[in-house]
């Protein structure tokens, strides 16, 4: 999550541009007035390392989406693009379970994200977990933010989970802005590199590194991993290598 953030924090707009995107709605409503603001200050205050009143503040902006959008028999979304609004609008119609969608600010679901990350350094890992299924929930085919939620089942060792989530996170790159779509892709293919060595299916593992060079040559971290995976496979005999999800004895991983 520390490279996102890095990113986010170098670009301070990157949230708050998509909040007003071509997924967004069309105008800026009240509680968009009020919010970005002090959205805007949270940015400053994790880049400072001032996480404990950054998540005071996020507080904030998610305490005015959440009074404002309650309505019964209502589902909000938060979408970064116009395909990813139009697959929640569709959804919704389509269910004919008398519910209906609407795709209101990104700064909803970001401020869940953000705050996700605030937790995480202040060592709430729960809370972080349960503030980034908040942001999935608002944001279902959030490649980003389904990663991020992914990396939290790592840190909890559950590496079913984590793939599960990664493989989602991989299928959801479709919505992705487009200048976005690659490295949404690629941290989602990492993440299940190294969930599938976790879960000690290391062909699956070199194959979804391999991936990731074809999509990106330069992706150093990918390259790494590869190369840590091979040296372990060379370890072993070639069928218990293969075997994907066997746990393999002691003696023959050494």
């Amino acid at each position: 999550m520390k490279y996102l953030i890095a990113l986010m924090v170098g670009v301070a707009a990157l949230f708050a541009g998509a909040a007003h995107g071509e997924g967004a709605p069309p105008k800026v409503s009240e509680e968009d007035k009020v919010v970005q603001p002090l959205f805007d200050s949270a940015v400053p205050l994790v880049r400072s390392r001032r996480y404990a009143e950054a998540v005071a503040v996020l507080d904030q902006v998610i305490g005015i989406y959440e009074q404002r959008y309650n309505a019964d028999k209502t589902r909000y979304f938060c979408a970064r693009t116009k395909e990813e609004t139009l697959l929640y609008l569709f959804e919704a119609a389509a269910a004919k379970d008398g519910n209906s969608a609407v795709v209101v600010s990104m700064n909803w679901a970001s401020a869940h994200y953000i705050k996700a990350y605030s937790l995480i350094e202040l060592g709430r890992l729960q809370e972080a977990k349960a503030s980034l299924q908040k942001a999935v929930q608002l944001s279902p085919q959030n490649s980003r933010f389904l990663s991020e939620l992914a990396h939290v089942y790592q840190s909890e060792k559950d590496w079913s989970q984590a793939l599960k989530t990664f493989e989602l996170a991989a299928a959801a790159k479709d919505f992705s802005p487009p200048d976005q779509k690659d490295a949404d892709l690629a941290r989602a293919w990492r993440g299940m590199g190294f969930a599938y060595v976790e879960l000690d299916r290391l062909d699956d593992a070199e194959k979804t590194y391999l991936k990731c060079l074809e999509l990106n040559k330069n992706d150093s971290a990918a390259a790494n991993e590869l190369q840590y995976v091979r040296a372990q496979k060379g370890k072993r005999p070639a069928a218990i290598s293969g075997a994907a999800g066997v746990a393999v004895p002691q003696t023959a991983a050494r």
